[in-house]
């Protein structure tokens, strides 16, 4: 249970950490304060080397999620001045931490799981939400005229953490085709969530 505080903790910080990079961050970093791909590395990290079971994992990854979105709008009240209500927001973005840390906490379990026939499958899940984070913004490249350097960026974080994750196993097949689908699955989610659930 005292490993749970770790992530609760992790979260709330990450939480706080956004609101100050929104409003501190410059235009081409201020990505970094506005990303939900952003949010998921400390969630699949802990869940990574907490070496648990599948459970855990995913329960690690859920509690991170939860913790962002409480720092956040917790913080955000705080620092506005104004009664902290149960939102839409709120509402919406824990629903997405919990499928979210789902999804992701079974991934970090498959990536560290060296028998497991899905391990290259939780090991490409990290680069493809930022690759497909950024394709879908130059799909809605109207958005973002205002930060196209910010957009190339991403796509290259998450290219460059698919070279670092899989290394010499970069090239091979079952890689690239997860690193691939995962992205393509991904655009395909954020495009669902603007126009069905962010709006």
């Amino acid at each position: 249970m005292k490993k749970l505080l770790v992530p609760a903790a992790a979260g709330i910080i990450v939480g706080v950490i956004t609101l100050i990079g929104q409003r501190y961050l410059p235009i081409n970093l201020n990505f970094l304060a506005n990303s939900g791909a952003v949010w998921l590395v400390p969630a699949f990290l802990l869940s990574f080397f907490f070496r648990e079971d599948a459970k855990i994992s995913i329960t690690t990854a859920i509690i991170c999620l939860l913790g962002c979105v409480s720092g956040y709008y917790v913080s955000e009240a705080i620092f506005n001045q104004h009664p902290l209500t149960f939102s839409k927001g709120i509402l919406i973005w824990s629903i997405i931490a919990l499928a979210a840390g789902a999804v992701f906490g079974i991934g970090a379990n498959w990536a560290n799981t060296k028998s497991n026939p899905l391990k290259y499958c939780g090991m490409n899940l990290l680069p493809a939400v930022f690759v497909a984070e950024g394709v879908d913004e130059i799909l809605h490249i109207s958005d973002y005229s205002h930060m196209i350097p910010a957009v190339v960026l991403k796509i290259a974080i998450g290219i460059a953490l698919y070279i670092i994750i899989n290394r010499r196993l970069s090239l091979k097949g079952i890689s690239l085709a997860c690193f691939i689908g995962f992205s393509v699955l991904g655009v395909v989610v954020y495009m669902v969530l603007g126009s069905r659930v962010l709006v």
